[in-house]
């Protein structure tokens, strides 16, 4: 959420993201990995705004803005065998691999260089116009046709891989379909471009995988047409192979009418931050509580009530953080919920930076894991937040994703998570993978500001600019249940 309570969303070093990498996620666990790597980067914040080959039952997935990042699906992850050394590698290692004869620099400032360690395959160039990304001159060189690639890394580990692709000459689904493999191990089958997210637009294949020696060997198979690629980013994850842990949780099964644990969250309490809300938060027991059947409860009601800030508003909801309690810097948080139903009410589950205070918003970064607003019931959006160069300070670029269900989400929990790496964030809705945003995604000179620690948030905010208001319609109390948020590293 925004500090302006709008659905809006620095240079670290390598060390940085080198050291760090490790989000997993249950039976998936490190599942994909790092896209855009080594990137350059982003009070009191008031808005807010879930892989495989098909979509979850009854769900659609559609891209908000044409810069957003590609989406596609993961391959299954298998334990890689255990690495035969702890060495870690030196902290300035990186391949970023474009199939361009010369080195090119994308739209976040990063060198690509020039394509090497292929068998076989020809390179070509496009002009075609290539959507989903702030960097298609990456997309518009392509090596098809080619067996391997075969990458030097320094050291056994485990290493994360980014294919950066996009369908340039066909338009229909089965047109061009491959299998990619990695160490000897199929990693992504059935790579379907097209089917994916059709011609002309940035598709992602990311994955890790386990090197046991000092080179890390990708296979290309065909099975129709020829297999392709417009560059390669590979980064040093981890030097163990260790499975990741859940390393905080709040299952909310505490006693009937309780209190939240206040050893994990903390009320944020004030008026309406920004959007034009109409909520007072409160720590009232009355609007945010455990239902002693494994739920947090955050209530909204229609009343008057005079707020922290000596404002009488019409309505009252919670807004609940870990700020001060528990922070984080990469890994999957999840939170299974069930939404409110009516027109003006707005649930988020959601993450802050926690320079939030020093540096501001949109500065701190904002990753929306899950946003609802009442009159798009079926719909559920994730978002990323940050600083666009050279904007004011409430300037922010704000690529994201919409997933559509067949039923209202209001009728039934669903979990709504994020896997969040150095260079990658993806979002998840009932634990498919529908969208992945990467720096090079995002609007040209804008700063990718992931790579500090972040803190939680849970709210159900009323009105807004962006929610519009309650209406005839709309009744109360209404309240979006919690069955549990997960952090898993």
């Amino acid at each position: 959420m925004g500090p302006d309570g709008r659905p809006e969303a620095e240079a670290v070093t390598v060390l940085g993201w080198l050291a760090s990498i490790a989000g997993r996620h249950r039976r998936q666990i490190l599942l994909v990995a790092v896209t855009g790597l080594l990137v350059q980067g982003a009070s009191q914040a008031g808005g807010q705004r879930d892989s495989g080959p098909l979509a979850p039952v009854g769900v659609t997935t559609t891209v908000q803005q044409p810069t957003r990042g590609a989406v596609g699906p993961p391959s299954t992850w298998h334990r890689p065998p255990a690495a035969r050394t702890t060495t870690r590698p030196p902290a300035s290692w990186v391949a970023r691999i474009s199939t361009s004869p010369t080195a090119m620099v994308d739209a976040a400032g990063r060198r690509w260089s020039p394509d090497a360690g292929y068998l076989g395959g020809r390179p070509a160039v496009t002009d075609a116009q290539i959507e989903g990304t702030g960097s298609p001159a990456i997309y518009r060189h392509e090596r098809s046709g080619m067996s391997a690639y075969r990458i030097p890394v320094p050291a056994p580990g485990t290493y994360a891989v980014d294919l950066y692709l996009a369908e340039t000459t066909f338009s229909q689904p089965r047109q061009r379909v491959f299998d990619v493999s990695a160490e000897g191990r199929v990693e992504a089958s059935e790579v379907d471009i097209a089917a994916a997210v059709g011609s002309n637009h940035a598709h992602h294949v990311i994955f890790t995988v386990a090197v046991t020696d000092g080179r890390l060997d990708l296979g290309f198979t065909a099975k129709v047409g020829e297999a392709k690629v417009s560059g390669i980013e590979v980064a040093f994850v981890h030097s163990s192979t260790a499975a990741g842990r859940l390393v905080w949780s709040d299952e909310f099964n505490g006693p009937a009418k309780s209190p939240v644990d206040r050893r994990r969250w903390r009320h944020e309490i004030g008026g309406a931050w920004g959007d034009g809300e109409l909520q007072s938060y409160t720590s009232r027991v009355a609007n945010s509580y455990q239902d002693g059947r494994g739920h947090l409860v955050i209530a909204t009601r229609a009343e008057r009530f005079t707020g922290a800030d000596s404002i009488t508003r019409n309505y009252t909801s919670a807004r609940i953080s870990t700020m001060g309690r528990f922070s984080f810097r990469y890994g999957t948080f999840e939170a299974r919920l069930r939404t409110p139903a009516g027109r003006g009410l707005w649930p988020a589950f959601w993450a802050l930076g926690t320079d939030i205070d020093r540096s501001g918003w949109p500065r701190c970064g904002e990753i929306d894991v899950m946003e609802n607003i009442g009159q798009e019931p079926r719909n559920a959006s994730g978002t990323i937040h940050g600083p666009k160069s050279g904007g004011g300070a409430q300037e922010d670029y704000k690529p994201g994703f919409s997933v559509v269900h067949s039923e209202p989400l209001s009728q039934g929990f669903h979990t709504y998570g994020a896997r969040w790496l150095p260079g990658s964030i993806e979002f998840f809705f009932d634990g498919r993978r529908y969208g992945a945003i990467t720096p090079a995604d995002l609007p040209t000179r804008s700063r990718w500001v992931f790579d500090h620690p972040f803190y939680l948030v849970l709210n159900v905010a009323i009105g807004g600019r962006w929610a519009g208001n309650p209406d005839a319609t709309t009744t109360f109390p209404q309240a979006m249940h919690v069955d549990h948020v997960r952090v898993y590293q």
